[in-house]
């Protein structure tokens, strides 16, 4: 369940924001959090990072190793956008929630 909601809140991002604010969510994250910007490009696709490598669900999951790592780098991004995009209110994120 929590990957639904947040691939939601990824891929709904993604729709919204432009590749200047997936770059700035990226930096914000690597920058304050000390995580290897190398390692959170593989996850930035979701968000539309232009420099994120073009790959699915399952090749991202394998890049890190395990669901449990990949779901942290998830985390992070949002994160990243709600401190960026949405202006550090994590409210930001329910306009994506999945609707029932």
């Amino acid at each position: 369940m929590i990957w639904a909601i947040l691939m939601a809140w990824l891929v709904g991002a993604r729709e919204q924001i432009n590749e200047d604010q997936a770059r700035d969510a990226v930096h914000w994250v690597s920058d304050n959090l000390g995580i290897q910007h190398h390692d959170l490009l593989q996850a930035a696709g979701f968000i539309g990072h232009p420099d994120a490598p073009n790959q699915t669900l399952d090749e991202a999951v394998a890049h890190y190793g395990n669901p449990v790592a990949f779901t942290l780098y998830m985390v992070l991004l949002c994160g990243g956008l709600v401190a960026t995009v949405g202006k550090a209110d994590p409210d930001w994120l329910k306009q994506f929630d999945l609707v029932s």
